[in-house]
């Protein structure tokens, strides 16, 4: 039988199967000795009531753990806790890294005064990410139909930190009454409510609820990195493979100082290449390889250098 794993805890695995059922399976053994562990989001074949096989993904994420994902409900709140810019852009380029559509929900606009100067700066932001091609979708005030026909026929995953309010949008989406917690104040972050990854079956499609995270890694390169931001990318640089950083020639810094590049987009980009580099040298030095990690020490002390002049 084929299926798909929509739900998993504790090593076991609910599959939906091409008739509509849905059996719980443990996978065989053979999978731990590889080190090969199942996902939701998983295409299986299941064979005596276990999983013998995983078909090929189509894409792979670890935070949040799941695989063959379409569309990236990336979901960032304006306050409590407060909108992290950083944490966004982070998400959108692993989201475009991973060749996925990332679509942007800015939720607890409610909670901002009308007409007030924070309104302004937050609406400056999100027609910055729509000019630059994004959904962007703001709540409460959501078309739900419009939402609902973004996931038909697609599997799709809510990201982003804890408290933002990804339960919320599945229980107006979807009319379940998925838990969800008020905001720490002492740590000014949500609470963690959703414990497990699950596929919810809505408009001949699938959504996930995840763990809520403050942090995600990078493991993408240099070049990788400055492609998946996709306003960088569309610049037409001086000099092939160009990193916006100190180029001579670099469009993207043409644009920024001219006001055209959102500015924490390029600050974040700039502080993810550092994340990178920084990464590597630590990478060669367990690895033992000093003419790597030469290499990028040089680098930096030539960006250090550049940024004093």
């Amino acid at each position: 039988m084929k299926g798909l794993i929509i739900k998993s805890i504790s090593g076991d695995y609910d599959c939906y199967l091409e008739d509509g059922n849905i059996i719980t399976c443990k996978p065989l053994g053979i999978f731990r000795l590889n080190k090969i562990t199942p996902k939701v989001g998983d295409y299986v074949i299941i064979e005596n009531g276990k999983i013998a096989k995983i078909e090929e993904r189509k894409n792979d994420f670890e935070r949040p753990v799941v695989a063959n994902i379409s569309k990236n409900f990336i979901v960032t709140s304006v306050v409590e806790p407060d909108l992290n810019l950083n944490l966004l852009d982070r998400l959108i380029s692993i989201t475009e890294y991973n060749d996925i559509e990332a679509i942007l929900l800015f939720t607890k606009m409610d909670l901002v005064d009308k007409d007030s100067e924070k309104e302004k700066n937050l609406n400056d932001i999100f027609d910055y990410y729509k000019k630059i091609g994004y959904k962007v979708y703001l709540l409460p005030e959501i078309d739900k139909d419009k939402v609902i026909d973004e996931i038909k026929n697609n599997i799709c995953v809510l990201s982003g930190q804890s408290g933002v309010g990804k339960s919320t949008f599945i229980n107006a989406v979807t009319g379940l009454n998925i838990k969800t917690d008020e905001i720490s104040k002492v740590l000014g972050r949500g609470k963690h409510t959703t414990r497990h990854t699950e596929l919810i079956r809505i408009n001949d499609g699938w959504i996930a609820d995840t763990p809520g995270f403050g942090n995600i890694e990078l493991k993408i390169d240099e070049v990788s990195l400055s492609q998946s931001f996709v306003e960088f990318f569309r610049c037409k640089c001086k000099y092939n493979g160009c990193l916006h950083l100190k180029e001579p020639g670099c469009e993207v810094l043409n644009k920024l100082k001219d006001g055209e590049i959102l500015k924490s987009r390029y600050d974040n980009y700039v502080q993810f290449i550092k994340e990178i580099r920084d990464e590597i040298v630590e990478y060669n030095k367990k690895e033992k390889k000093p003419e790597v990690m030469a290499y990028y020490k040089k680098m930096q002390k030539k960006e250090k250098g550049r940024h004093k002049r």
